[in-house]
């Protein structure tokens, strides 16, 4: 069946209707009201709260940690390969493989570096022991969470002032840039950027450092990848930049590390 054109319109007209309403539709979501800071803190705490919290978990993690020069250049590297296990707030650990790079020579460490793991683990699960025992929280460190990093919650939001610093992308995909800033300088508080996804409010990466860091710390800045996993928030890549003066002496390293595969733990 052939449409019906009011001999009063032609073709000509038409066409340039549809480019007027077309044109419109465009300057209509250009000029759309955009979002607040407060806005895209709230929607991307509510993603948080959203998540599935696992718990019990294991992830292949390739970690590498450096001394550097003063130009941030390795002079002594280790490397190791783990599988990283996630049990009730403690973490374990079962070395693979251990190995450390100097003056382009590799030395295989894995025997030396896992007696050593193994005698700092029991310590931590010592110590959490004794603080569950006594009632007493167990100390930092010993213990995994994202709150102690991303200040969105209601608790700590009221901490902070926000502020929009603009958009970029992560791996193609278009974020917020959030900035926070402590109100006070605290002890276990973070600042830093946040991304976060323009689609879903998925929080993408943080790049934070300490509110208030010991006297000896000159630098110290965490930057996270993040992803979900099965409905979870997970970790893909960490590093950390630390830069420390102890009367004359001088300490730089640099941490990276790699989740390259998680799974559930039965």
């Amino acid at each position: 069946m052939t449409g019906y054109v009011p001999s009063s319109w032609s073709w000509r007209q038409l066409s340039r209707l549809f480019v007027f309403l077309g044109l419109a539709l465009v300057i209509q979501a250009q000029t759309a009201p955009e979002l607040s800071v407060d806005q895209i803190v709230e929607r991307a705490y509510q993603r948080l709260t959203s998540y599935r919290d696992f718990g019990r978990w294991q992830a292949l993690v390739v970690s590498s940690q450096a001394n550097v020069d003063h130009h941030w250049q390795p002079e002594k590297v280790r490397r190791v390969t783990k599988w990283m296990k996630f049990d009730g707030g403690l973490v374990d650990e079962e070395i693979l493989e251990a190995i450390e790079i100097e003056k382009g020579r590799t030395r295989d460490i894995t025997e030396k570096y896992r007696q050593q793991r193994l005698e700092r683990l029991n310590r931590a699960r010592e110590e959490r022991e004794k603080a569950q025992a006594s009632g007493r929280q167990p100390e930092s460190g010993l213990t995994l969470s994202l709150e102690d990093l991303i200040p969105f919650s209601d608790k700590n939001r009221s901490r902070y002032d926000f502020r929009l610093k603009g958009q970029s992308e992560i791996s193609g995909h278009p974020v917020y840039l959030v900035e926070a800033r402590a109100r006070e300088k605290k002890d276990f508080l973070f600042e830093g950027l946040f991304f976060i996804s323009r689609d879903s409010y998925d929080l993408r990466r943080v790049e934070i450092t300490p509110v208030k860091a010991p006297a000896f710390v000159r630098e110290f800045l965490l930057e996270v990848d993040l992803d979900l996993w099965q409905e979870s928030l997970v970790m893909r890549k960490v590093k950390i930049k630390i830069y420390g003066r102890f009367l004359f002496k001088s300490i730089r390293r640099m941490i990276e590390e790699d989740y390259l595969e998680y799974r559930l733990l039965d």
